[in-house]
């Protein structure tokens, strides 16, 4: 089961803006392919909605991310899934434990969805094996997550008899 992260209009602006982009070249990549399934009005809108909510500013007709448009943006990056670098027979050898407190329940779906990626077969709700070892993208983003203390990683070898 492979999920993509399909970026909203807001997501495509904060991306655009972050990356430093002038505003003749900004207005040149709203006609560009990622923008072109939106009509013109729905950016307005949809920069309109940014600036209310706090992540866009406008000075003398340039945007810019505010801090919390930054933050933002790294937040998606931290929710977007990392391809499974296994292949779909591959010998599973590694169990994965966590215990992700209540309040963290987004952080603990991403994390069951990107082990079913991984083609993890869940022993338990918070029990699950698989082929390993796991990528190191994937234990950075649990450092990121602050997450990475509530899990247990262990590796498994068979006996020889």
């Amino acid at each position: 089961m492979i999920m993509n992260f399909k970026p909203t209009i807001g997501d495509l602006l904060i991306a655009t803006l972050l990356s430093h982009r002038s505003t003749k070249s900004f207005y040149s990549i709203l006609r560009k392919r990622e923008f072109e399934r939106y009509k013109k009005e729905s950016i307005s809108v949809a920069l309109s909605r940014l600036k209310k909510n706090g992540y866009l500013e406008k000075n003398k007709n340039v945007w810019s991310l505010t801090k919390k448009g930054i933050s933002r943006s790294k937040k998606n990056y931290l929710t977007s899934y990392i391809s499974s670098p296994f292949k779909e027979n591959s010998p599973v050898n590694t169990i994965i434990s966590f215990d992700i407190p209540g309040p963290h329940r987004s952080t603990r779906d991403w994390l069951r969805n990107q082990i079913k990626i991984f083609n993890y077969k869940m022993l338990q709700q918070s029990l699950w094996i698989g082929p390993g070892p796991l990528p190191s993208l994937f234990l950075k983003r649990l450092e990121e997550f602050k997450i990475r203390k509530n899990i247990k990683i262990f590796s498994i070898k068979k006996k020889e008899i």
